[in-house]
This record gives structure tokens, C-alpha cells and sequence, in this order.
């Protein structure tokens, strides 16, 4: 039977916090079970909006394929050194409008039997017991579950060599866009000297396109500084006009996990290993670990955090190490990181799943001396005054 959200004491096998990507992904494989354990999930949010695009590579199969608005073969990479067209990748780049995957999720969260979702609340307190943890909401309600599975954000402040991705999107309407061009995946023609910034292009109908200008550093920026600059940017490239259809903005920390798991608290998302530090790629990778939670709670075993990779997360802190000590060359770093290794090793370094292969073809494209100056700063770092955020 579904958990009824006026009760004031509540029981159940599985308590999600969190109806975001990750959240909903879990128990969108729960609620396609006969099987799922009886389960809560909490979200703040009252009402869903197309409020997230989401892409990357699907290096394997996840439930939302169908759902994918474009798919490109190919994509550029611009500095004010030179362009790279990228090809040969067998996986293509893909684009998922966020709408589309709430509306299904929700629907058969909605038809389920055994899952709930309550909208418009806060946990305001968590207690761990040796039989599950209670969890207080704002309202006052209490809800034991033998399992929590956290995916909700964790703001946080940042320290050298992390950063924070930022971004403000346009998706647009104009005669001038031709959706036949591959998409430009990072155009670093805006960076500066200081900031690394790069524009997003993504043709994916004709006469539309989504444009993002995102930011790499620290301390976080206002996107709506972003989104006044990207106005710029269009009003200078379409000189005839365009019509704003959709708009989004965020900010995503490219970090390790801010949390970790412990006793019956599993800690998922973006903000908890499912997103690669040095790419800020995350649907892919939550949509496997969706797969392998929801196989372990079908198989009456416990919830599964997302795989961790030490050594992986290591590689990510010299990368953003070298990024941080040379902001001005980093936009090369990227281009000829696809310059000079095939497509099939990058995107799987990208997705976060490289072979040994993949690693070391990525770490001899990469220049030798800020490489290896930023390794010995990540082995042993300086102290450093008033760079947080």
C-alpha cells in the first residue's frame, strides 16, 4: 500500500531524499517492480519544471534512451588557437530535456503501489539506530526507514584545487541556427586570462538551440551574471533576433563527495561521486547506479552507494590542480586532449569509466611541466590563506 503523507508517524523499508535526477532514477527502476520495497521519497519542490538539459555519453543502455531529444556523431572544440572537429566516437553525444524525464518518472511513481512521493517537504533532522534511521521533517512528521538513500545537494566550501561549475542557458529560437552543425561542446573564444569560461552550443531542431555560458572557479559566480553575458554573446552573433523559449542556471561543485556513506545512510548524486570532478558529467553515470541500487534492493540486500575510483579521483585533482595553476593554457588542455588521443579513449575518460589504456594515452596528450608540477603540489600541497568558497 502507498505511504499516505498525513500520517504523523510513518514506517517504511526505504526512505529517498531528494526527487532529482538521482532520486527519481532509483525509484523509477523501483516502481517498474512488483518486487520494489514500500518506499518515501521527500523533495522540497512543489512543482517539476523543465528546469535541466542534460547530456553525455551512454556508454551503456539506461531506461530514458527513448526520451533523447538529439544526438550528435561528432562536435567541436574552439580556443583562440585553433578548432578541433572531434569524430569517430562509437558513442554519440546525446541531449535529454529534463521535462520529458520528470513527466515519465513521475507517472510511474504515481501508478505505483508502494512508493510515494511527498512533495513540499524538509528533513530537518536525521538519527541513526541500530535498526534503521529515524528522520524528522519540518512538519513535524517522523518517518522510520531501514534505509535512507540521500541524494540531496550539499552546499559546501571549496578549496584549492576544486572549483564550481556554473551556467546560465538559452534554449533559443532563430532562422539563422542550422541544426545540421555539429555542436560546439566547449567554445573558449570568451575565456579570458583569468576566468575560464566557455560557451555550449547544441543545434538540436531546426531553427533551435540550447547556448550555455559556464564558468570553472572559485569562489562560485552569480549566474545571472553569466546569463547577462550570454544575452550579449547571442545579441552579437544573431544580430537579427531570436526568441527565448526556455531558460536554466545552476551550479554544480566539480569536487570528490562532499559526504559519504555510513551504518544504513547511502549517499548518491551529483554531489556524491556520481559527478567526475575534473567534467562535471553526472546523468550517465547516476543512470548506473540507479541500475546497480535498484538491482541490490530488488535482491533484498541493502542500497549501494555509487562506485568510487581512488585512483580516478587522484588523476582529477592533478587536472584541476593544473587548471587552477594556469587558467590561460587550460583551454588548450582541453583541445588537444582531443587532439591527440581517439575519441573512443576521451569520452570514456569523460564518462568516467577509462580503461588503463584510455588513462595513459590522456596523461602523454597532456603537456609534460604543469602536469607534473601540479602532481607534486597534489602530493604535497602548500597552505593556503582565504581560498575557499
Amino acid at each position: 500500500m502507498k505511504p499516505r503523507q498525513n500520517e504523523q508517524e510513518s514506517s517504511v523499508p526505504l526512505l529517498i531524499l531528494g526527487g532529482g535526477c538521482a532520486g527519481l532514477s532509483l525509484a523509477y527502476r523501483l516502481a517498474r517492480s512488483r518486487r520494489s520495497p514500500r518506499t518515501i521519497i521527500i523533495e522540497p519542490r512543489q512543482t517539476y519544471s523543465d528546469d535541466r538539459t542534460w547530456c553525455g555519453w551512454a556508454l551503456t543502455p539506461h531506461p530514458f534512451s527513448d526520451l533523447v531529444a538529439a544526438r550528435w556523431k561528432s562536435w567541436w572544440i574552439h580556443t583562440d588557437r585553433g578548432s578541433q572537429h572531434v569524430t569517430g566516437s562509437p558513442w554519440p553525444y546525446e541531449m535529454l530535456h529534463s521535462a520529458a524525464f520528470y513527466e515519465r518518472t513521475l507517472a510511474a511513481i504515481d501508478a505505483s503501489h508502494e512508493i510515494a512521493l511527498w512533495r513540499g517537504q524538509r528533513v530537518s533532522a536525521l538519527e541513526d539506530h541500530t535498526d534503521g534511521v529515524q528522520v524528522t521533517l519540518e512538519s513535524g512528521q517522523r518517518i522510520h526507514a531501514r534505509h535512507v538513500v540521500d541524494t540531496l545537494p550539499r552546499p559546501e566550501r571549496l578549496v584549492a584545487p576544486w572549483a564550481w561549475q556554473d551556467f546560465a542557458g538559452l534554449e533559443i529560437e532563430a532562422e539563422a541556427i542550422d541544426d545540421t552543425s555539429p555542436p560546439d561542446l566547449m567554445d573558449f573564444r570568451v575565456a579570458t586570462r583569468d576566468q575560464l569560461d566557455f560557451i555550449y552550443r547544441l543545434p538540436h531542431a531546426p531553427g533551435r538551440a540550447l547556448f550555455e555560458w559556464t564558468r570553472f572557479g572559485r569562489p562560485a559566480s552569480n549566474p545571472h551574471t553569466l546569463r547577462q553575458a550570454l544575452i550579449e554573446h547571442l545579441d552579437t552573433r544573431l544580430p537579427e533576433g531570436y526568441r527565448i523559449l526556455r531558460e536554466e542556471m545552476g551550479s554544480l561543485p566539480m569536487a570528490p563527495p562532499a559526504a559519504t556513506s555510513h551504518g544504513n545512510r547511502v549517499v548518491a548524486g551529483a554531489y556524491a561521486g556520481s559527478m567526475r570532478a575534473a567534467t562535471g558529467y553526472a546523468f550517465h553515470a547516476i543512470q548506473r547506479w540507479a541500475d546497480d541500487c535498484n538491482a541490490a534492493l530488488l535482491a533484498g540486500k541493502p542500497p549501494c552507494p555509487p562506485r568510487r575510483r581512488p585512483w580516478l579521483e587522484r588523476l582529477d585533482r592533478v587536472y584541476m590542480t593544473a587548471i587552477g595553476q594556469h587558467p590561460d593554457e587550460a583551454p588548450e588542455f582541453y583541445r588537444q586532449l582531443f587532439a591527440r588521443v581517439p575519441a573512443t579513449s576521451v569520452v570514456r575518460f569523460l564518462a568516467g569509466v577509462p580503461h588503463w589504456r584510455d588513462t595513459l594515452a590522456i596523461m602523454r596528450s597532456l603537456p609534460s611541466g604543469p602536469f607534473l608540477r601540479a602532481a607534486w603540489h597534489s602530493t604535497f600541497p602548500l597552505p593556503t590563506q582565504g581560498d575557499s568558497s
